[in-house]
Protein backbone atom coordinates (compact mmCIF):
# COMPACT_ATOMS: atom_id res chain seq x y z
CA UNK A 1 0.00 0.00 0.00
CA UNK A 2 3.02 2.30 0.75
CA UNK A 3 4.85 1.67 -2.65
CA UNK A 4 1.57 2.40 -4.20
CA UNK A 5 0.63 5.13 -2.19
CA UNK A 6 4.40 6.62 -3.05
CA UNK A 7 3.82 6.07 -7.19
CA UNK A 8 0.41 7.40 -7.32
CA UNK A 9 2.09 10.68 -5.38
CA UNK A 10 5.11 10.73 -7.69
CA UNK A 11 2.71 10.27 -10.96
CA UNK A 12 0.45 13.19 -9.79
CA UNK A 13 4.06 15.41 -8.96
CA UNK A 14 5.35 14.71 -12.57
CA UNK A 15 1.90 15.72 -13.49
CA UNK A 16 1.48 18.86 -11.95
CA UNK A 17 5.41 19.62 -13.04
CA UNK A 18 3.93 18.68 -16.28
CA UNK A 19 1.49 21.37 -16.10
CA UNK A 20 3.16 24.15 -14.44
CA UNK A 21 5.48 24.42 -17.34
CA UNK A 22 2.61 24.90 -19.49
CA UNK A 23 1.35 27.22 -17.71
CA UNK A 24 5.23 28.77 -17.38
CA UNK A 25 5.24 28.42 -20.90
CA UNK A 26 2.13 30.74 -21.70
CA UNK A 27 3.32 32.97 -19.07
CA UNK A 28 6.57 33.44 -20.90
CA UNK A 29 4.57 33.63 -24.72
CA UNK A 30 2.85 36.35 -23.41
CA UNK A 31 5.55 38.73 -22.82
CA UNK A 32 5.21 41.53 -25.44
CA UNK A 33 8.49 40.83 -26.31
CA UNK A 34 7.67 37.92 -28.25
CA UNK A 35 5.44 39.18 -29.93
CA UNK A 36 6.39 39.33 -33.88
CA UNK A 37 9.59 37.96 -32.86
CA UNK A 38 8.67 34.61 -35.48
CA UNK A 39 8.05 36.90 -38.07
CA UNK A 40 11.25 38.98 -37.52
CA UNK A 41 13.03 35.25 -37.62
CA UNK A 42 11.42 34.13 -40.60
CA UNK A 43 12.53 37.74 -42.07
CA UNK A 44 15.95 37.32 -41.54
CA UNK A 45 15.40 33.66 -42.47
CA UNK A 46 15.05 35.02 -46.03
CA UNK A 47 17.72 37.36 -46.02
CA UNK A 48 20.38 34.49 -44.60
CA UNK A 49 19.10 31.77 -47.29
CA UNK A 50 21.38 32.64 -50.19
CA UNK A 51 24.55 33.77 -48.61
CA UNK A 52 24.29 30.70 -46.39
CA UNK A 53 23.87 28.80 -50.07
CA UNK A 54 27.23 30.60 -51.18
CA UNK A 55 29.15 29.47 -48.20
CA UNK A 56 27.88 25.80 -48.43
CA UNK A 57 28.70 25.90 -52.20
CA UNK A 58 32.31 27.41 -51.80
CA UNK A 59 33.08 25.13 -48.70
CA UNK A 60 31.79 21.77 -50.94
CA UNK A 61 33.58 23.41 -53.46
CA UNK A 62 36.95 23.13 -51.37
CA UNK A 63 36.66 19.57 -51.07
CA UNK A 64 35.38 18.51 -54.03
CA UNK A 65 31.95 17.29 -53.18
CA UNK A 66 28.97 17.68 -55.44
CA UNK A 67 25.82 19.78 -54.59
CA UNK A 68 23.69 17.69 -56.49
CA UNK A 69 21.96 16.52 -53.22
CA UNK A 70 21.54 20.19 -52.23
CA UNK A 71 20.04 21.54 -55.53
CA UNK A 72 17.63 18.07 -55.75
CA UNK A 73 15.48 19.37 -52.88
CA UNK A 74 15.49 23.19 -54.13
CA UNK A 75 14.17 21.95 -57.40
CA UNK A 76 11.50 19.99 -55.97
CA UNK A 77 10.44 22.52 -53.17
CA UNK A 78 11.35 25.92 -54.99
CA UNK A 79 9.97 27.43 -58.21
CA UNK A 80 10.82 27.60 -61.50
CA UNK A 81 11.80 31.32 -61.30
CA UNK A 82 13.64 30.99 -58.07
CA UNK A 83 15.77 28.30 -59.12
CA UNK A 84 17.00 30.30 -62.07
CA UNK A 85 18.80 32.09 -59.98
CA UNK A 86 19.63 29.53 -57.32
CA UNK A 87 21.69 28.10 -59.91
CA UNK A 88 23.68 30.81 -60.94
CA UNK A 89 24.81 30.42 -57.52
CA UNK A 90 25.49 27.01 -57.82
CA UNK A 91 27.46 27.67 -60.95
CA UNK A 92 29.34 30.88 -59.43
CA UNK A 93 32.90 30.46 -59.13
CA UNK A 94 34.53 33.84 -57.76
CA UNK A 95 38.60 34.46 -58.55
CA UNK A 96 41.05 33.47 -55.82
CA UNK A 97 42.05 37.43 -55.20
CA UNK A 98 37.80 38.41 -54.27
CA UNK A 99 37.18 34.32 -52.95
CA UNK A 100 37.83 35.95 -49.28
CA UNK A 101 36.26 39.25 -49.16
CA UNK A 102 33.23 37.00 -50.85
CA UNK A 103 33.54 34.31 -47.83
CA UNK A 104 33.51 37.11 -45.37
CA UNK A 105 30.64 39.22 -46.67
CA UNK A 106 29.12 35.97 -47.03
CA UNK A 107 29.48 34.74 -43.04
CA UNK A 108 28.64 38.60 -42.30
CA UNK A 109 25.27 38.25 -44.22
CA UNK A 110 24.20 34.68 -43.20
CA UNK A 111 24.74 35.87 -39.28
CA UNK A 112 21.53 37.50 -39.47
CA UNK A 113 19.27 34.76 -38.27
CA UNK A 114 21.90 33.74 -35.37
CA UNK A 115 21.75 37.67 -34.62
CA UNK A 116 18.16 37.80 -33.91
CA UNK A 117 18.40 34.26 -32.34
CA UNK A 118 21.02 35.26 -30.24
CA UNK A 119 19.43 38.31 -29.04
CA UNK A 120 16.29 36.60 -28.33
CA UNK A 121 18.51 33.96 -26.30
CA UNK A 122 19.76 36.74 -24.38
CA UNK A 123 16.44 38.36 -23.54
CA UNK A 124 15.12 35.01 -22.55
CA UNK A 125 17.54 33.74 -19.98
CA UNK A 126 18.24 37.31 -18.34
CA UNK A 127 14.42 38.53 -17.95
CA UNK A 128 14.98 41.23 -20.25
CA UNK A 129 18.01 42.36 -18.48
CA UNK A 130 20.74 41.73 -20.91
CA UNK A 131 21.18 42.31 -24.65
CA UNK A 132 24.91 42.35 -24.67
CA UNK A 133 27.41 44.28 -26.91
CA UNK A 134 25.92 44.78 -30.76
CA UNK A 135 29.69 44.13 -32.27
CA UNK A 136 30.43 41.04 -29.52
CA UNK A 137 27.13 39.65 -30.83
CA UNK A 138 27.75 40.14 -34.17
CA UNK A 139 31.04 38.13 -34.05
CA UNK A 140 29.57 35.39 -31.81
CA UNK A 141 26.72 35.12 -34.20
CA UNK A 142 29.31 34.79 -36.95
CA UNK A 143 31.50 32.18 -35.55
CA UNK A 144 27.85 30.36 -35.10
CA UNK A 145 27.67 30.26 -38.48
CA UNK A 146 30.83 28.95 -39.61
CA UNK A 147 30.09 26.33 -37.25
CA UNK A 148 26.32 25.71 -38.66
CA UNK A 149 27.91 25.59 -42.38
CA UNK A 150 30.98 23.45 -41.43
CA UNK A 151 28.54 20.76 -39.99
CA UNK A 152 26.13 20.92 -42.67
CA UNK A 153 28.70 19.90 -45.32
CA UNK A 154 29.88 16.96 -42.86
CA UNK A 155 25.72 16.04 -43.22
CA UNK A 156 26.68 15.91 -46.99
CA UNK A 157 29.53 14.16 -46.71
CA UNK A 158 28.09 11.86 -44.77
CA UNK A 159 25.05 11.39 -47.50
CA UNK A 160 27.15 11.58 -49.94
CA UNK A 161 30.33 9.50 -49.25
CA UNK A 162 29.20 7.49 -45.85
CA UNK A 163 29.50 4.46 -47.60
CA UNK A 164 32.61 4.63 -49.47
CA UNK A 165 34.30 5.65 -46.36
CA UNK A 166 32.64 2.18 -44.72
CA UNK A 167 33.73 0.40 -47.34
CA UNK A 168 37.17 1.53 -46.84
CA UNK A 169 37.24 0.80 -42.92
CA UNK A 170 35.50 -2.30 -43.70
CA UNK A 171 38.84 -3.33 -45.84
CA UNK A 172 41.37 -1.90 -43.27
CA UNK A 173 39.39 -3.93 -40.61
CA UNK A 174 39.11 -6.78 -42.54
CA UNK A 175 35.47 -6.82 -41.71
CA UNK A 176 33.59 -9.31 -44.30
CA UNK A 177 29.93 -8.14 -43.53
CA UNK A 178 27.68 -6.19 -46.46
CA UNK A 179 28.52 -2.52 -46.26
CA UNK A 180 25.51 -1.48 -48.40
CA UNK A 181 23.10 -3.34 -45.56
CA UNK A 182 25.09 -1.98 -42.78
CA UNK A 183 24.94 1.81 -44.60
CA UNK A 184 21.29 0.95 -45.18
CA UNK A 185 20.63 1.20 -41.20
CA UNK A 186 23.25 4.06 -40.27
CA UNK A 187 22.86 6.51 -42.89
CA UNK A 188 19.72 8.39 -41.78
CA UNK A 189 20.87 7.97 -37.81
CA UNK A 190 24.19 9.68 -38.77
CA UNK A 191 22.71 12.36 -40.63
CA UNK A 192 19.46 12.86 -38.16
CA UNK A 193 21.98 12.66 -35.10
CA UNK A 194 24.15 15.50 -37.03
CA UNK A 195 20.68 17.43 -37.92
CA UNK A 196 20.24 17.28 -34.04
CA UNK A 197 23.54 18.51 -33.00
CA UNK A 198 23.13 21.78 -35.53
CA UNK A 199 20.03 22.90 -33.50
CA UNK A 200 22.06 21.85 -30.12
CA UNK A 201 24.52 24.03 -31.26
CA UNK A 202 22.86 26.59 -31.94
CA UNK A 203 20.74 26.67 -28.62
CA UNK A 204 24.02 26.16 -26.60
CA UNK A 205 26.62 28.32 -28.70
CA UNK A 206 24.54 31.81 -28.93
CA UNK A 207 23.66 32.60 -25.11
CA UNK A 208 25.84 34.70 -23.24
CA UNK A 209 25.07 33.15 -20.33
CA UNK A 210 27.00 29.96 -19.50
CA UNK A 211 24.67 27.06 -20.10
CA UNK A 212 24.71 23.42 -19.16
CA UNK A 213 24.19 21.34 -22.15
CA UNK A 214 21.33 18.77 -20.79
CA UNK A 215 19.53 22.01 -20.28
CA UNK A 216 18.88 22.83 -23.81
CA UNK A 217 18.22 18.82 -24.90
CA UNK A 218 13.81 19.69 -24.34
CA UNK A 219 13.95 22.53 -26.73
CA UNK A 220 16.57 20.76 -29.06
CA UNK A 221 14.66 17.95 -29.07
CA UNK A 222 11.01 19.94 -29.67
CA UNK A 223 12.72 22.09 -32.55
CA UNK A 224 14.06 18.81 -34.40
CA UNK A 225 10.59 17.37 -34.28
CA UNK A 226 8.94 20.36 -34.94
CA UNK A 227 10.94 22.00 -37.57
CA UNK A 228 10.68 18.14 -39.40
CA UNK A 229 6.81 18.01 -39.25
CA UNK A 230 6.42 21.86 -40.65
CA UNK A 231 9.04 20.62 -43.35
CA UNK A 232 6.69 17.00 -44.25
CA UNK A 233 3.58 19.10 -44.30
CA UNK A 234 5.58 21.85 -46.49
CA UNK A 235 6.74 19.26 -49.07
CA UNK A 236 3.39 17.13 -49.14
CA UNK A 237 2.02 20.59 -49.88
CA UNK A 238 4.53 21.65 -52.98
CA UNK A 239 3.55 18.30 -54.37
CA UNK A 240 0.11 18.81 -54.89
CA UNK A 241 0.06 22.78 -55.57
CA UNK A 242 0.40 22.62 -58.79
CA UNK A 243 -2.88 23.55 -59.45
CA UNK A 244 -2.33 27.14 -57.51
CA UNK A 245 0.91 27.44 -59.71
CA UNK A 246 -0.97 27.72 -62.83
CA UNK A 247 -3.79 29.91 -61.73
CA UNK A 248 -1.41 32.37 -59.52
CA UNK A 249 2.04 31.59 -60.59
CA UNK A 250 5.16 32.44 -58.70
CA UNK A 251 3.32 33.96 -55.88
CA UNK A 252 2.06 30.61 -54.60
CA UNK A 253 4.86 29.13 -54.02
CA UNK A 254 6.51 32.10 -52.86
CA UNK A 255 3.53 31.85 -50.47
CA UNK A 256 4.32 28.46 -49.28
CA UNK A 257 7.67 29.68 -48.41
CA UNK A 258 6.99 32.03 -46.45
CA UNK A 259 4.57 29.99 -43.96
CA UNK A 260 6.70 27.20 -44.28
CA UNK A 261 9.56 29.69 -42.77
CA UNK A 262 7.09 31.62 -40.21
CA UNK A 263 6.52 28.30 -38.71
CA UNK A 264 10.11 27.30 -38.43
CA UNK A 265 10.64 30.24 -36.78
CA UNK A 266 7.77 29.66 -34.46
CA UNK A 267 9.07 26.50 -33.59
CA UNK A 268 12.69 27.80 -33.00
CA UNK A 269 11.22 30.36 -30.58
CA UNK A 270 9.06 27.90 -28.97
CA UNK A 271 12.30 25.68 -27.93
CA UNK A 272 13.83 28.79 -26.61
CA UNK A 273 10.81 29.32 -24.04
CA UNK A 274 10.63 25.55 -23.39
CA UNK A 275 14.41 25.86 -22.48
CA UNK A 276 13.89 28.34 -20.38
CA UNK A 277 11.37 26.70 -18.43
CA UNK A 278 13.15 23.63 -18.04
CA UNK A 279 15.78 25.88 -16.27
CA UNK A 280 13.41 28.19 -14.20
CA UNK A 281 12.06 24.58 -13.07
CA UNK A 282 15.19 23.33 -12.60
CA UNK A 283 16.25 25.99 -9.99
CA UNK A 284 12.82 25.68 -8.13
Amino acid sequence: MKEAGYKNSEHMTIKKKFFRMIYLGIKEYQDPYYQGIPEQIAFYFILSIFPSIVLLTQLLGVFNLSIDLMQNWFEKNFSSEAMSFLNKIFEFHPQTTTNFFLILMAIWAASRIQFILLRVLNYSYSDGQEFGNFWLDRLRSMMAVVVTVIAMVFIVIVLGYGELVLEFLATRLQINSKVDWIWTFLRWPIAGALYFFIIFLNYYMLPKCKLKARSVVPGTIFCAVGMLVVTIFYSRYTTRAVTNNILYGSMASLSILMFWLYFISWVFVLGIILNKVWADMKDQ
